[in-house]
């Protein structure tokens, strides 16, 4: 496909990445003279329901934090969806490689607040938020957006899944999406909340060996955040242990969430992992203990299936 004009208008340049559903493109939007990414699935099945999906989900949003939908086609086979280029790296590539301050991770939890806020209003529930899902861009206003709507809900529109089917990544799903019960905007607080969690402490409380065991773990007991991180502000930590409840009604809003990490910002530090700081050998401890204990966390953000 490199080398080849899409939909007449979008030359694409080099491949990006591939992934189960797809295959992501960098391409040139010859009309527009920029960049651009361009996804390709192939239309069978899910995937093509997920294209379809993830189309009618961006369409509604218009959110500096939220990548941004500028066309959909169809060529020999494949839907083609075209987007804004996010030059960046995830949130889980930067968080396993220790390059974020605790600040930056507040930050960027303060805009997915924002960004999410936004979805939920124009009735988009998004059902996969976790670190890979989210694009970290230096020196821009937010730095993060929010990519992958393959798995939204619309709240209005016609079922694209049937009850009982279980949608989004096992290790960072709610207890309500993993029984296969209707995953409303709480369902994106708690895999927002669980995030935040995996990237200030270095362990993600659902993830084990096996899919089944993760299964198991999901809407068990989580040892709260400042056992693992005790320099975290009270706060702060006490609103994500809040949002990771395994009853939705029980859970902060985003507006609480945000307001909680934007009021704890001034005390985060903004020394990287490893370097500086009391709240560093914490961390660094808590992910070796983590080893130790379990040895079967996987630590290095890859999703279970």
């Amino acid at each position: 496909m490199v080398g080849s004009l899409v939909l007449n208008r979008f030359l694409i340049e080099r491949r990006i990445g591939s992934g189960g559903f797809g295959t992501v493109y960098e391409a040139w939007d010859g009309r527009l003279e920029r960049p651009v990414a361009v996804k390709a699935i192939e239309q069978r099945g899910e995937a093509g329901r997920r294209v379809l999906r993830e189309a009618q989900a961006a369409a509604r949003l218009n959110h500096p934090g939220i990548v941004t939908l500028y066309e959909m086609g169809e060529e020999d086979g494949n839907a083609l969806l075209v987007t804004e280029l996010v030059e960046g790296s995830t949130l889980a590539r930067l968080s396993n490689a220790g390059e974020l301050s605790d600040r930056e991770i507040g930050e960027i939890g303060a805009d997915l607040c924002e960004a999410l806020d936004h979805a939920h209003s124009r009735g988009v529930v998004h059902r996969d938020i976790k670190p890979q899902n989210v694009q970290v861009v230096e020196d821009s206003e937010p730095r993060a957006k929010l990519m992958d709507f393959g798995v939204a809900h619309l709240s209005d529109a016609a079922a694209l899944t049937a009850a009982g089917d279980v949608v989004g990544t096992l290790a960072y799903m709610s207890p309500e999406q993993a029984e296969g019960r209707q995953a409303g905007p709480e369902a994106d607080v708690y895999s927002l909340a669980l995030t935040l969690y995996e990237c200030w402490s270095g362990e993600n409380p659902h993830r084990r060996a096996t899919p089944a065991a993760t299964a198991r773990a999901i809407g068990g007991r989580t040892r709260p955040l400042r056992r693992l991180r005790p320099d975290l502000p009270r706060d702060l930590a006490d609103a994500v242990d809040a949002c990771l409840s395994p009853r939705p009604n029980h859970r902060l809003s985003l507006e609480e969430l945000g307001t909680a990490i934007e009021d704890s910002l001034d005390q985060l530090s903004d020394h990287l992992p490893g370097v500086h700081g009391h709240g560093v050998v914490t961390r660094v401890g808590a992910l070796a203990a983590a080893v130790a204990v379990g040895g079967f966390l996987a630590l290095h953000g890859a999703a279970l299936p």
